[in-house]
């Protein structure tokens, strides 16, 4: 190889090279999603961040709700997106900063299919109610309701855990569960032929939406700056694509008010939390 055409791919390998050896800024994000739609879905965001942070960016997640949450808290993120008692729990326990939130609010939907109507939380007796994760707050509402019902979760019926959204309405429509308990959002992860087939029983509560997060250590201007991106990101062509998908709205500045309204689940979910393997 000649000196000249050595240089010219130096020249066009060194740019690489410099962009292997940057440090990789990490997006996590609860597993609300299979891994491949969570890919997909949040990809104008980490395309959005990469361009405006110079550096490379990833979005990871976990398994479940719990070893998500574990992750958060041992640092693997650079940036979380969480639900929002889980991130009120980061937040009391750990010093996580909260930047931004999504909006609307989610919702706790308690359904059945069409083919098999439930009457009444009462016909739940003995049977199965599907969920995507007991440590998502959307459960955590319908079981509180279910209990003021007088039906208690492991004495009166079972709970079946699912990746998704859409496996849980597979399981109902199945007729593996009786029930399962749902969101606005959730929904619109479901296959049109089969989110047609469902039925809401009962609207349980509205809760707080998906909340960002910067680490306990990251510098005040760091998390500033953060704040900034995210809040101007519905405000560019890739995020209004992005929450045309997702179902939101906006992404606002997230207040103190809005972390203490899901102050009443955390005994519930520092509970389900230490029950986790």
């Amino acid at each position: 190889m000649t000196p000249r055409r050595l240089f010219l791919l130096c020249a066009l390998l060194l740019p690489q090279l410099a962009l292997a050896a940057a440090q990789v800024f990490t997006i996590g994000v609860l597993p609300v999603h299979s891994a491949r739609i969570l890919t997909e879905r949040y990809e104008p965001l980490r395309a959005y961040l990469e361009a405006r942070l110079k550096q490379p960016v990833r979005v990871e997640s976990a398994s479940d709700f719990a070893r998500f949450h574990a992750r958060m808290l041992k640092g693997d993120f650079d940036l979380t997106l969480t639900a929002s008692h889980l991130a009120r729990l980061a937040q009391k326990d750990a010093g996580f900063q909260p930047l931004a939130q999504f909006t609307p609010d989610h919702d706790s939907l308690l359904m059945y299919a069409a083919e098999r109507p439930l009457r009444s939380p009462k016909e739940l007796q003995g049977k199965q109610l599907a969920v995507i994760d007991r440590l998502a707050v959307t459960a955590m509402a319908a079981l509180s309701y279910l209990d003021e019902q007088g039906l208690e979760a492991d004495r009166d019926f079972r709970v079946s855990e699912h990746r998704t959204h859409a496996s849980v309405a597979h399981a109902l429509i199945s007729g593996v569960a009786a029930a399962a308990v749902t969101t606005s959002q959730g929904l619109l992860q479901i296959p049109d032929d089969l989110r047609r087939r469902l039925v809401v029983q009962k609207h349980i509560a509205d809760i707080p939406a998906f909340v960002f997060l910067s680490r306990p250590d990251a510098p005040r201007a760091q998390a500033e700056a953060l704040k900034t991106l995210l809040l101007a990101f519905p405000n560019d062509l890739e995020g209004i694509d992005f929450l045309g998908h997702t179902g939101y709205a906006s992404i606002l500045a997230v207040s103190e008010a809005h972390m203490r309204r899901t102050d009443a689940y955390l005994k519930l979910t520092r509970k389900t939390l230490a029950a986790r393997p």
